[in-house]
């Protein structure tokens, strides 16, 4: 089925990223730009500071109250607080008695990996002999238990933490990200931009929900976008597909958990970003933050939607928003919140990933008995399609590294406040829609 091929398309490409070509590069931020300091931070050894090794989640998640446990000598500081605090909590010989005693989950999860205590027993056996709880205290270590057992595992594991291909699912993801990370680097470098390293915590103080390897490579695609766009305005030249392709290799992914609808079986998120205007979950029309941040990146995309047109299209495309995917096959689903026409290709180096495009959809048979010998399948690697993003749709199974950028139009745009659609318009490039242009869109998309 084309779900199987969609879980099998998270085979990603683990070798190196192309760099951009030499003969295109720009030399050099502008004196005085805001992403002359590009931070990075340099990865330490899974399992060091707080990352941990797959198998410590597999084995610390499993842990009951019952667990038998056996710590050894003391090995924090002499006169630290976490000396005292361990003094008490080594005492136990159960997991519930430690967090009685002192012990934090995080403690379970750091002391495990460093051998500091064992497991006398494969987590999840036969209960030992424990000491008999009150209520109250059983009460205490359950809804600490609670928090442990919602651990998502280490970054980048998009799948349950018991699932039988999750340590070749986190090689993947990782190799991926470190290539990404790399290339960051060299293009930082082409660029004359200085990397430096910044914290998740120095990130969070300044209200920004990233990742340091998020922000850097976000930034350094948001500098190459600024350098691409000043070379074709000079030289009169389009934006082309390669210019597209190595400013999405850099782009800096999140793991968007709330995409729910479009989620292949197994994964827990995927890699999905928007930029433009959304609508908040909380009420209201808002800009994205990423597009604030960098406002190069949509301004190169919808200059490259504009100068290579869809054939037979007669106006530019309209759009509020554009949403950037990568490497993962969305099952078969509908979009609830367009409104109007979409436009949808796909880059990067891969193989399969077509789109299979339900034209004649009635909307009413669940998008998950759809027959795909009753879909259009659409090559969106060699041409930009029009279609509409109300009717199913879903990815086939590919190898390789594959972006998807979809530009569409949200419902309500007209309720967006006319200052944020101006920085759109204005910054970010946004042909902003009327119901006049949708109509032309619409149009054309019933000529098909």
């Amino acid at each position: 089925s084309h779900l199987a091929q969609a879980i099998s398309g998270r085979q990603l490409t683990t070798g190196a990223v192309p760099q951009p070509s030499a003969s295109r590069r720009c030399r050099g931020p502008a004196q005085g730009s805001e992403r002359a300091m590009v931070k990075i931070a340099q990865r330490s050894e899974r399992g060091h500071g707080c990352k941990f090794k797959l198998e410590t989640y597999q084995t610390v998640t499993a842990f009951k109250a019952s667990t038998p446990i056996k710590y050894g000598p003391n090995p924090k500081a002499k006169g630290s607080k976490s000396f005292d605090r361990y003094a008490k909590y080594m005492k136990a010989t159960t997991v519930g008695e430690a967090l009685l005693l002192g012990a934090k989950v995080a403690d379970l999860f750091w002391e495990f990996e460093r051998g500091i205590y064992t497991v006398s027993r494969k987590a999840g056996a036969t209960p030992a002999r424990t000491r008999r709880m009150t209520p109250e205290q059983l009460k205490v270590v359950t809804a600490k238990l609670a928090t442990l057992h919602e651990s998502r595992g280490p970054r980048g594991l998009a799948t349950k933490l018991d699932d039988k291909e999750a340590a070749k699912d986190l090689a993947r993801e990782e190799a991926w990200q470190r290539s990404k990370v790399e290339l960051c680097r060299k293009v930082a470098g082409q660029l004359g931009v200085q990397l430096e390293e910044e914290t998740r915590q120095d990130l969070l103080e300044d209200g920004i929900y990233e990742t340091s390897d998020t922000r850097n490579c976000r930034n350094v695609a948001n500098a190459l976008a600024e350098c691409r766009l000043k070379e074709r305005e000079k030289t009169r030249q389009k934006v082309t597909d390669q210019d597209a392709t190595e400013v999405l290799r850099l782009w800096g992914f999140t793991q968007n958990y709330g995409r729910l609808n479009v989620l292949p079986g197994g994964r827990k998120w995927v890699y999905s970003d928007t930029l433009g205007g959304i609508k908040q979950r909380a009420g209201g029309y808002d800009v994205t933050p990423p597009t604030v941040r960098y406002p190069c990146v949509a301004r190169l995309l919808n200059r490259w939607l504009l100068d290579n047109r869809p054939a037979g299209l007669v106006s530019d495309f309209s759009c509020t928003s554009i949403n950037i995917n990568a490497n993962y096959g969305a099952r078969t689903h509908r979009d609830g919140n367009n409104v109007g026409p979409s436009a949808i290709r796909a880059f990067g180096d891969f193989t399969g990933g077509e789109l299979f495009y339900w034209r004649a959809d009635n909307k009413k048979t669940p998008a998950d008995e759809l027959s795909e010998a009753d879909a259009d399948k659409l090559n969106i690697k060699k041409k930009t399609e029009i279609f509409d993003g109300n009717l199913a749709h879903a990815v086939a199974g590919f190898a390789g590294e594959r972006i998807s950028v979809v530009f569409f139009s949200m419902r309500n745009y007209g309720r967006v406040s006319k200052p944020k659609v101006d920085l759109l318009k204005k910054k970010c490039g946004f042909n902003w829609p009327t119901e006049d242009k949708l109509t032309v869109l619409k149009r054309f998309l019933k000529k098909k």
